[in-house]
């Protein structure tokens, strides 16, 4: 509960401070019949590159003892989506897949002879996504499902494994537009990849293995406009 807690904590402070700027620049909010909110339209497919840095918690627990440390790293990746826009309002969905290195070691009688150490190789996450647009700013929060590969085991010997995780995400981001269809991001992320066993301690011990990280990482998106998929699809 302590890592949820101080989760949502980081949340509502990064929502309070990017809704004090962009209040702050758009001198209060606008109606919903504005079109598009200051000139600038979020509408439409984009896609993008992201890159930033991870930190949080990985524990291991078995019948021959429990133990956890910090696991950090940096992640590279891509991300793409679709935005649609109503008023002020601007929802839609956004994925993304990362290369990481998100990682952690610790030494403990869980870890038999050597130091258990848990790995997360890449991450993914395909989240729906709320916002509110003013001038060429959108502030917005998000939230869905995350996956990625965890690696984990004791170092120094055969027992290791990895899986492919699933778990829960949940952020918010702020958005600038800085010239047309392009747009800067700065973002907040919690992952949750929940707690499952992963490998035999001493090739025999089921050991389940906690991962959580808070992520913050900034982009640059691209949009293709709201007729891309029309486009595409050689629709009229």
């Amino acid at each position: 509960m302590a890592k949820v807690r101080s989760a949502l904590i980081a949340l509502a402070a990064i929502v309070g401070i990017g809704a004090g700027a962009v209040t702050a620049q758009a001198g209060g909010p606008r109606g919903m019949k504005d079109e598009p909110a200051g000139g600038n339209n979020w509408a439409g497919f984009f896609i993008g590159l992201q890159g930033g840095y991870g930190w949080g918690d990985t524990s291991h627990s078995s019948g021959l003892g429990a133990g956890e440390t910090d696991a950090n790293g940096g992640l590279f990746g891509v991300t793409w989506g679709t935005n649609w826009q109503r008023g002020n309002w601007v929802y839609g969905f956004a994925s993304d897949y990362s290369f990481s290195n998100i990682e952690g070691a610790f030494d403990g009688a869980a870890c038999v002879a050597g130091a258990c150490y848990t790995e997360l190789r890449n991450l993914s996450t395909s989240r729906v996504r709320l916002g509110y647009a003013t001038d060429n700013r959108l502030l917005y929060v998000t939230g869905g499902l995350a996956y990625g590969e965890v690696r984990a085991g004791i170092r120094n010997s055969a027992d290791r494994d990895d899986e492919t995780r699933f778990g829960w995400a949940l952020g918010a981001g702020l958005e600038w537009a800085f010239a047309p269809q392009w747009s800067l991001k700065a973002e907040y992320i919690h992952v949750d990849l929940g707690d499952s066993n992963i490998y035999l301690a001493g090739g025999v011990t089921p050991t389940a293995v906690d991962v959580t990280a808070d992520i913050v990482r900034v982009g640059v998106n691209y949009n293709l406009g709201p007729d891309f998929w029309r486009n595409a699809l050689g629709l009229r």
